[in-house]
């Protein structure tokens, strides 16, 4: 039977209170909730490869289904002051012109604990700091080709989500001043199952004042295996967003990173993200744009590895949980340079819509 059944700890202590006759009381007032986005995008892509067989091919219609849905609730504990915190959140059905990530724990997936004194505090797998913010907003509308997944730098240049995390999110302070700290074990194909040795480390600042929020963020990977060599990457982000009662708001970031492999020459690569928004009653018209600036390698830059997108929304608020959106957007990807990221050059136009609930 041991072989067969072997409890773990807690396991073993919930197996003894039962046995005592100590009873689990589970309240239906208990605070729990079910939640999510219904998000769909019809979009169409003409690409500029230089070859027409190979724009046919890559170009055309799609429709992208970025629908997930998660489950978050929180206790009060009868012998802890802090309350218990938990959220499970799958991946998206059918990511943009990608592979489906829709199992259960994709996206942040974790357990911690909240309090007015200290902050929040949580464990599993949860947004990096930095990557936060490189996310929103500096990724939207649809800038993430560019400024989130793109570069051409080696190594890991930021997490985004990474599992085996703790992070810790103070209080705001003075109405005003904020941070983040985290520790991850990283990489999808690293420690985190087990392979290598590698792990990061991130912090955020904000400050609040009047109408603008400044950020600062810093993030540190370690011991990265990646293209027959290791590495060790530093990243640096510089932000500031402002919201104007007139309807108007605005972010503009700017991306320091660097790449040092154990052989190889030292690697550079900066970016940069802006956004106009204006939103007058329910609809909301944006403007945004973000660039890689060309690698350096060795100090000598690499001609043709510079990347940017130029992109333009209009959103229509047909509810306070719901939206309609037609989009336009171009990319370069800078062809003259066979990076370790490159896509072709393209045009995409696409409409959606976005519920959530």
């Amino acid at each position: 039977m041991d072989k067969y059944f072997k409890p773990s700890l807690v396991g073993a202590a919930v197996a003894t209170m039962l046995a005592s006759g100590i009873a689990f009381n589970v309240s239906a007032a208990d605070n729990y909730e079910v939640y999510g986005v219904i998000a769909l995008q019809a979009a169409y892509r003409d690409y500029d490869a230089g070859n027409k067989e190979t724009d046919d091919k890559l170009g055309g219609s799609q429709l992208n289904n970025e629908s997930r849905i998660g489950f978050r609730g929180e206790k009060d504990f009868k012998n802890i002051e802090s309350t218990f915190i938990w959220q499970i959140e799958a991946g998206y059905v059918d990511p943009s012109f990608s592979d489906p990530g829709s199992e259960l724990g994709a996206r942040d997936t974790f357990v911690g604990f909240k309090h007015d004194s200290y902050g929040t505090v949580r464990l599993g797998r949860v947004l990096s700091p930095l990557y936060e913010l490189v996310d929103w907003p500096a990724s939207n509308p649809g800038l993430g080709d560019v400024y989130d997944w793109g570069g051409a730098i080696g190594g890991t240049k930021h997490q985004d989500r990474a599992s085996n995390t703790i992070r810790w999110d103070t209080p705001t302070f003075a109405d005003s001043l904020s941070f983040n700290l985290a520790y991850g074990m990283a990489g999808k194909d690293g420690a985190q199952k087990g392979d290598g040795k590698d792990y990061w480390i991130g912090a955020a600042a904000h400050y609040k004042v009047s109408v603008f929020q400044f950020d600062l963020a810093y993030e540190g990977n370690r011991d990265v295996a990646k293209e027959s060599t290791e590495w060790d990457n530093d990243a640096y982000l510089f932000g500031v967003q402002g919201w104007f009662d007139n309807g108007l708001s605005f972010y503009a970031q700017y991306k320091m990173m660097e790449a040092k492999p154990v052989a190889g020459d030292k690697e550079k690569q900066n970016a940069y993200s802006a956004g106009l928004a204006y939103t007058t009653g329910d609809w909301q018209f944006k403007l945004g744009y973000a660039k890689n600036d060309e690698l350096k390698v060795g100090g000598s830059k690499l001609k043709g590895s510079d990347d940017d997108v130029l992109s333009v929304q209009a959103l229509y608020f047909v509810d306070p949980s719901a939206v309609l959106y037609a989009r336009a957007r171009t990319l370069d990807f800078g062809n003259s340079y066979n990076g370790r990221w490159k896509s072709a050059d393209y045009d995409e136009y696409s409409v959606g819509v976005e519920y959530y609930f």
